[in-house]
């Protein structure tokens, strides 16, 4: 956070409000209206608004419960829009876009992101087999890579500038991997009951132990994000 919210605040224009969907519990939103950005937020998930006004309380910023595909507002009222990790979620994603290209000014700015772990080394191998062992549900039901919103956007007439990619490195277990998803707390979990969860996580507990090895061992983890912006056509 304490790379992405000033990359974030130098893109985003000062003369207009800023409409982020997928606010959640405020995570981006709230450190950016520290930063002096006017923000406005939407989520689909009212317990997720819920949770953005215990954390900051009747100081925070406006926010409504509206799907990314048929925003509540008029046309051309905002200066800029945020959409972090929020459009492989959408299966309809690109008439989200088309309500952010209304709702945006012209010559608008909206900056999105997808974030993710690595496409390999022992991370990607326990989540395949997890998922594997759950299943295989189809995923993401939105866009997979950002390249896919890039070549969208282009089409409809906005120039795309990517941002400097950011990463944190630190150290993880297969345990604490396991607890995380068998939580439900990743969004490719949420179409997992919580038995499937369960039984999922214990079968690849025993297939990474045999595998990789012991399950509490801190390993290398590198967690990166992706973030690229777009000006909307005038």
């Amino acid at each position: 956070m304490a790379q992405l919210i000033p990359m974030l605040a130098k893109q985003i224009p000062r003369d207009g409000l800023c409409l982020e969907i997928g606010i959640g519990t405020g995570r981006i939103a709230l450190p950016l209206a520290e930063a002096g950005v006017r923000i406005v937020g939407v989520d689909i998930s009212l317990e997720m608004l819920r949770r953005l006004v215990i954390n900051v309380g009747p100081s925070g910023p406006p926010i409504a419960v509206a799907d990314a595909t048929r925003l509540p507002f008029a046309d051309h009222v905002f200066a800029s829009a945020i959409a972090s990790h929020v459009f492989h979620l959408i299966p309809d994603w690109t008439s989200a876009v088309d309500e952010l290209l209304r709702v945006l000014r012209p010559g608008g700015i909206l900056l999105a992101s997808r974030g993710g772990r690595p496409d390999e080394g022992w991370e990607h191998r326990v989540n395949r087999h997890f998922y594997i062992e759950a299943g295989d549900p189809p995923w993401p039901p939105g866009i997979d890579q950002i390249e896919q919103l890039d070549e969208d956007l282009r089409s409809r007439g906005a120039s795309v500038h990517a941002l400097p990619e950011l990463s944190v490195e630190g150290t993880f277990s297969i345990n604490e991997l396991l607890a995380y998803v068998e939580a439900g707390y990743a969004s490719s979990c949420w179409s997992l009951d919580e038995p499937t969860r369960r039984r999922a996580a214990a079968a690849t507990r025993d297939w990474a132990r045999e595998e990789i090895g012991a399950l509490d061992e801190r390993r290398p983890s590198t967690d990166s994000t992706v973030w690229h912006a777009y000006e909307s056509g005038e």
